[in-house]
């Protein structure tokens, strides 16, 4: 059941689907549901029904309204959306997820209400702390090209700079899917994709210190051969936060366990 739903000054694009515990599901930078949608990585359609699994468009995102203002796409902020949408369902405890920018917004979830999230898992954790400073300058790159030429044109120089955000082997396996990826930036107007790069520059992952607190169990999900969601992240939170499981992909068959294992972990931890 699709629906908008008032969070925050911003109507959201919200979908809901099951009955049960709740699973609240975070996309990733420039992607929105219906992109999810038509990937083959999560198989949502298949998603157990004795599960509440919530997801939305991040604000910017998909049908979800922007916001104008950089620092309000600041990953804190997002959770404060996560846990705004949780609050309006009247969801007391959840699992939380997402993929690269929905890391950033679980981990952030976690830390701010760590009595209600049960359980974590992070797809693709992005390039964090001292390795961020390059991804930075990336971003307020692309915020200059995204603000002049909006996302029909940023796509399409994004089509020729693939490697930057999927790895080789994937492409090579599916080539439709760098279509698949880039069809969430060609409606973007030019004031959100200026306002949402420069705000994906501000930010970072929490520190090292504050993750070392988060003591639920999570399950990581990383691949090989991306510079933007690099293994060395997956690794270091592997290491920093006690209960986790780290899976890291390499090749295509390798990815497509990946919905079991989101399925089988929030099973086991609902």
């Amino acid at each position: 059941m699709s629906y908008t739903l008032k969070v925050n000054h911003l109507k959201f694009n919200t979908k809901s689907q099951g009955k049960g515990d709740t699973f609240i599901w975070a996309h990733g930078l420039l992607s929105n549901m219906a992109v999810e949608d038509l990937s083959d990585f999560y198989h949502w359609q298949n998603f157990p029904h004795d599960i509440n699994l919530l997801r939305y468009d991040a604000r910017g995102h998909g049908k979800t309204e922007s916001s104008f203002v950089p620092s309000k796409y600041h990953w804190q902020n997002l959770a404060n959306d996560m846990i705004a949408i949780g609050n309006e369902h009247k969801v007391e405890k959840f699992i939380a997820g997402g993929q690269s920018m929905g890391c950033a917004t679980t981990l952030y979830t976690a830390l701010l209400a760590p009595t209600r999230v049960k359980g974590i898992i992070l797809m693709n954790p992005p390039v964090a702390w001292q390795a961020r400073a390059e991804q930075a300058t990336f971003y307020n790159k692309l915020a200059k090209i995204g603000g002049l030429m909006g996302g029909n044109i940023l796509s399409k120089i994004m089509a020729a700079k693939v490697d930057r955000i999927l790895p080789n082997w994937l492409t090579k396996a599916k080539p439709c899917f760098s279509k698949v990826i880039l069809a969430g930036i060609k409606p973007m107007k030019r004031r959100t994709l200026f306002n949402l790069f420069k705000g994906a520059a501000l930010t970072d992952l929490p520190s090292k210190d504050a993750l070392k607190k988060l003591k639920v169990p999570t399950l990581i999900l990383a691949w090989e051969g991306d510079p933007s969601h690099p293994v060395a992240t997956a690794t270091v939170l592997g290491e920093l936060m006690p209960h986790a499981k780290v899976h890291i992909a390499d090749s295509y068959e390798d990815i497509k366990c990946w919905p079991l294992l989101i399925c089988d972990f929030v099973k086991k931890f609902s």
